[in-house]
């Protein structure tokens, strides 16, 4: 019975020593963090339900001006990530077998993928998309990409990645902290995901010219929806150009600390099939969407025309193209001949 008690003592005694040490530094404390991290793994978490919100940038740190010519983001100093656990470690190595394509090299975007382009217009070409930027609303009016089935596989992801100011935007982009308390998600253009190939081509994604204030509601449903039906056709079709945008217009509200990011009322994408040595039809499909909540809407039901879009955002989308292949593709969008299996 003696003996009992003082094995309950000494258990008691070495719970209360790894509590006590558990939040100091040390072996005691390094131990804690590792198994804590085993049991954290298995639990949801709510980072991996919203991944679209990056870190708030702290009034210490958010003193950076578009007007002083600085174009560090102030977000980026509070997306730092931790250390990896040990488990994580050796999870990542016996799980992730694979590595990924990390190449600089981007991808060609033909003129036949973009709208008309006008003498005064500020174009922006990075190595995987090509954009219109409209310092005016602080975004890009449009935004083209060459979409790949190959693309869309792979290891890359967004963990840790920041959102960054444009560089290559002559008149300085948004800043991420523009966004910051506004209610908006910094929504992404070209989707992150449409990059899964290759490291460096999803983190271009994260450019703030390639970012539009999007409700929460939209983003992380229905616009999300789009975005992941037409990753699965560019793996039925092999290949396929996106053209996406918000309807910008004077009179639009606007968020932003130091500048002020235009929040548009309705988001449009438009994919293209067209592949002159396929022997594949040319055709297309466009959507029009409300920037608001979307649960359980269905997106067939915002299919448009080409044509209904160049009406609302004044763009001459696919100017390139043969006339006869152009005026084809932007009179119909039709559902069916996208949905159906080829």
């Amino acid at each position: 019975m003696k003996a009992n008690r003082i094995i309950l003592i000494l258990i008691f005694f070495g719970i209360g020593y790894v509590l006590y040490y558990k939040d100091r530094t040390g072996p005691i404390s390094r131990f804690w963090t590792t198994i804590s991290s085993v049991f954290k793994a298995k639990e949801p978490k709510n980072d991996e339900k919203n991944p679209y919100k990056a870190p708030e940038p702290t009034d210490e740190v958010a003193s950076s001006t578009k007007d002083a010519g600085i174009l560090t983001d102030v977000a980026s100093t509070t997306n730092k990530t931790e250390e990896p656990s040990i488990f994580e470690k050796i999870k990542d190595k016996i799980f992730s077998p694979a590595q990924e394509n990390n190449t600089s090299e981007g991808t060609q975007i033909p003129d036949f993928a973009l709208p008309a382009i006008k003498k005064g217009d500020q174009i922006v070409r990075h190595n995987n998309y090509v954009l219109k930027y409209e310092e005016s609303y602080e975004q890009a009016a449009w935004i083209s990409h060459k979409l790949k089935g190959e693309y869309t596989t792979g290891i890359a992801n967004r963990k840790g990645t920041e959102f960054i100011p444009d560089k290559k935007v002559k008149t300085q982009s948004a800043l991420s902290s523009d966004y910051s308390g506004s209610g908006y998600d910094r929504g992404h253009l070209v989707p992150a995901g449409d990059f899964k190939c290759c490291q460096d081509w999803m983190n271009e994604t994260f450019m703030m010219s390639n970012i539009s204030p999007q409700n929460p509601d939209l983003n992380r449903y229905l616009w999300e929806n789009i975005e992941s039906r037409m990753r699965g056709w560019s793996v039925r079709d092999e290949e396929l150009y996106i053209v996406t945008g918000p309807i910008l217009r004077k009179g639009l509200p606007t968020i932003g600390r130091y500048n002020e990011v235009a929040v548009p009322e309705f988001f449009y994408k438009i994919a293209l099939l067209y592949q002159p040595n396929s022997g594949k039809k040319p055709r297309a499909i466009a959507f029009l969407v409300p920037n608001q909540a979307m649960f359980g809407k269905r997106m067939n039901n915002y299919v448009v025309t080409i044509d209904e879009l160049e009406k609302q955002t004044g763009i001459d989308f696919f100017s390139k193209l043969p006339d006869e292949i152009e005026s084809k593709v932007e009179s119909m969008s039709d559902w069916e001949a996208w949905t159906k299996i080829q």
